[in-house]
């Protein structure tokens, strides 16, 4: 009643004496309360509260210093690209082919001539060795077997034909000497007999006719003569007989080491073909680009097919499947200074969102000393982080690390009073703009 009985009371009076005597509202009272106090709390909370200093730092995953770099021995010509970047490799799997049709050509001449080499070298050494012409199964060339059949008959039945014929002459001057022989021993047995008639007719020389004396002297001498003459031709013959064994050795001689010197020719000639063909094969199994170990496509430096490539180009890069990976991040030079080894350190994969998968912690290996200019920011440091950990899980699954995922990674330098940060920005500028002329 009372509450009724004021508000008719103040109710028909005059509006300036209704204000005047109106009792103040505790609605309003007690939000100006609530105002004061929220206003104290947080100029408490800015004086007395502190929140971490961040620096951040942007980079990517790096495998720590074992990419396998594949490059071309030769020029060739793309003709297929088997890999896309980020792709799981396993060793000697072909990543890439160039074009091997020259090299094959080049190899198929090179072969078809070291067949040849062979073929040769197997009628020399029947030749040498005086055998038969027998090449192996091996050799398939129809038209080449019966070529060095033709060079080798030729070889062998000329070589044959001359022995043959200075043999016939050695037999011819031997059966020479055999008749001077018989004949000097018959001159000599008749002018043995000669002798002793002389001798007989010497002894009754004063009872005998001197005519028949000298006529057995004379036939004495004759026989002499005769000897002598047989002798000589004897000598001629068995000079002459020499003559033509050493004519044969000659040829023999002559004949062998032709065929020993152009049999070593051929030898080192197949020698230096045999070099080249693996030469050859070797650059041709290079032409397919095999990755070196397990692991991933790193980079993929070439990618048109049909485009050429010289050597020594990069073409592809490989991270093997164990390589330890480091995240390699730029800091502002403003920044750098804050940074030190085995700082913790806070990483968010831009691929995962942070806020629902989380963070991947680590800890600073390693800053540079220089800096390097970056076209954009200017003067950064270089620095290394190892992950402490290698995968995030997303959705119930562990999705690891890969090389080239970029980062954001987030270092805690110190603590700043919150009051700071809304007072840093006024001194700075009060203190630019009082020194400013």
């Amino acid at each position: 009643m009372d509450m009724f009985s004021t508000k008719d009371r103040h109710e028909f009076r005059p509006l300036l004496v209704e204000i005047e005597e109106r009792p103040t509202s505790p609605l309003g009272r007690g939000l100006l309360w609530t105002i004061l106090a929220f206003m104290t709390i947080t100029t408490l909370w800015l004086f007395l509260a502190k929140i971490d200093v961040v620096v951040t730092a942007r980079g990517k995953v790096i495998p720590l210093g074992e990419v396998k770099m594949l490059q071309p021995i030769e020029t060739g010509v793309i003709s297929n690209i088997r890999v896309k970047v980020g792709e799981y490799v396993t060793k000697g799997q072909v990543l890439m082919d160039i074009d091997p049709s020259v090299t094959e050509t080049n190899l198929d001449s090179k072969l078809k001539h070291l067949e040849q080499l062979e073929i040769e070298m197997v009628r020399l050494t029947a030749l040498i060795q005086d055998k038969e012409f027998i090449p192996s199964n091996e050799f398939k060339d129809k038209d080449l077997l019966s070529t060095q059949r033709l060079i080798y008959d030729t070889k062998r039945v000329g070589y044959h034909q001359q022995i043959q014929l200075i043999t016939e002459q050695i037999h011819q001057v031997d059966s020479q000497i055999d008749v001077s022989n018989a004949d000097a021993s018959r001159i000599m047995q008749l002018s043995a007999a000669a002798k002793e008639r002389e001798a007989r007719l010497l002894e009754v020389i004063d009872i005998i006719a001197k005519q028949e004396f000298e006529a057995a002297r004379k036939e004495v001498i004759e026989y002499q003569e005769q000897g002598l003459m047989k002798e000589h031709e004897i000598t001629k013959l068995r000079a002459k007989l020499t003559e033509l064994n050493e004519q044969k050795l000659l040829i023999t001689q002559e004949y062998q080491n032709k065929l020993l010197e152009e049999l070593t020719k051929k030898r080192q000639e197949a020698n230096m073909l045999k070099v080249e063909i693996e030469s050859i094969k070797f650059k041709q199994a290079k032409q397919h680009i095999t990755a070196p170990v397990d692991g991933y496509v790193g980079k993929l430096l070439v990618n048109t097919v049909g485009g050429v490539v010289t050597p020594a180009e990069k073409l592809i890069t490989v991270i093997p499947k164990d390589a330890p990976l480091v995240i390699q991040a730029t800091a502002l030079n403003q920044d750098s200074g804050f940074i030190k080894e085995g700082m913790e350190t806070a990483v968010k994969i831009d691929t995962f969102d942070f806020q629902k998968y989380g963070m991947i912690h680590g800890t600073v290996s390693h800053k540079a000393d220089d800096a390097i200019e970056d076209e954009k920011l200017g003067p950064v440091y270089e620095i290394y982080i190892e992950p402490e950990e290698s995968f995030l899980t997303v959705n119930g699954e562990k999705e690891y690390l890969h090389s080239g995922m970029s980062v954001t990674a987030e270092m805690k330098v110190g603590k700043r009073r919150v009051i700071n940060f809304f007072l840093y920005p006024l001194i700075k500028y009060l203190d630019e703009g009082m020194s400013v002329r």
